[in-house]
């Protein structure tokens, strides 16, 4: 079935219909990673986003029970090159034509996705549809849509929920979590409970946490005023580590302001670099938002750059036990390298607690 991605610039690309075949709109974003279709398209980073795979072969690997990062996908369409819908990989238990048609998740493939990524990286981020025609009306309709901040409150948990273990108490403020973080920090038997992005200060000092971890998620972070008083207010209390839109809430709430990208930053093999002792990392990077080395940041300290540009990928604060990341130390997919962030953030704890106990 012949259906059509129109940009909102009137560009049209063609393709053929697969999973469900409703019309849709909304941003749209290129993810250029290889591999990790199945955790690109459950990762609540890219909610309400037609999400386009630059690499052209999509579907070989099937879907699996362990590479989910959300119970479901909260995108608006797929789009890719090539599909393969016939899969031998041991682990698959379906494949990816069936869980969008499950989802209700329309996707577009036999599409010209490399002409498609140098279009965007050009022109800028821009709202686009999946329709059976590309007529006026149709580019009325993208014309006509307004984007919602309001992303975060969609996927954020309603309510507190706890990951036990024997370890640190941990506080994770959820923006869009990825269950590889929670995997994480359970290898790390950090005892977790889980809170909504709205959670006050006083409910999170009920909890008498060893450190806050705040998550990456989607959306403008402009938008999460009551995480940003809220992060503002705890700061000065426990350890914070906190990545990709998190990195951009601690920004803010320390009065600096965060960069918009024009072109969104959605792939693997992000070179960085920490500045004291010169070691690379390569990590995944899911991103609309950065600082540049030319910024000021006040009582912000930048610890991380990346490789081929002047964009700050990490800091820590002047004073407080504080660090960010803007990217995916928790990977999946994409490299490991980053891993090493979850244990610092356990030794930052760590030290936390033996500074308290001098003190008393």
């Amino acid at each position: 079935m012949k259906r059509y991605l129109i940009l909102e610039d009137g560009t049209v690309f063609p393709g053929e219909a697969f999973g469900a075949t409703t019309n849709t709109t909304g941003m749209l974003t290129i993810y250029t990673g290889a591999t990790g279709y199945q955790e690109a398209i459950t990762n609540y980073a890219f909610t309400g986003q037609i999400l386009a795979f630059a690499a052209p072969q999509q579907g070989a690997t099937g879907i699996n029970r362990d590479d989910y990062e959300a119970i479901g996908s909260a995108i608006k369409a797929v789009v890719i090159g090539e599909n393969y819908d016939l899969n031998t990989h041991w682990h698959s238990q379906m494949t990816l034509n069936d869980f969008l048609t499950e989802q209700r998740i329309p996707g577009l493939m036999n599409v010209d996705t490399r002409r498609l990524y140098r279009h965007i990286a050009k022109f800028g981020n821009m709202k686009a549809s999946i329709m059976d025609t590309h007529d006026e009306h149709a580019h009325d309709q993208i014309k006509a849509l307004v984007v919602a901040n309001n992303q975060v409150s969609q996927v954020s948990t309603k309510q507190p929920y706890p990951s036990p273990n024997i370890g640190k108490n941990v506080v994770v403020i959820d923006l869009g979590l990825k269950n590889t973080l929670l995997r994480e920090l359970s290898k790390r038997q950090c005892n977790v409970t889980v809170v909504p992005y709205d959670t006050s200060d006083a409910i999170i000092n009920s909890l008498a946490p060893d450190g806050v971890l705040i998550s990456n998620g989607p959306g403008k972070p402009e938008a999460l005023a009551k995480t940003i008083a809220t992060v503002k207010t705890i700061q000065n209390r426990y350890p914070i580590f906190a990545i990709g839109l998190g990195f951009a809430i601690v920004v803010l709430a320390n009065d600096v302001a965060v960069r918009t990208r024009t072109f969104s930053r959605h792939r693997l093999n992000l070179a960085v670099q920490e500045k004291i002792t010169q070691d690379i990392n390569l990590v995944s990077q899911n991103s609309n938002f950065y600082l540049t080395t030319t910024d000021a940041i006040g009582d912000l300290l930048s610890t991380y750059v990346a490789i081929n540009s002047d964009e700050i990928v990490g800091i820590r604060h002047r004073y407080l036990p504080i660090y960010a990341v803007n990217f995916d130390p928790e990977a999946a997919p994409g490299p490991k390298d980053g891993l090493h962030f979850f244990d610092d953030f356990l030794e930052l704890m760590e030290a936390n607690i033996a500074r308290r106990k001098r003190e008393f």
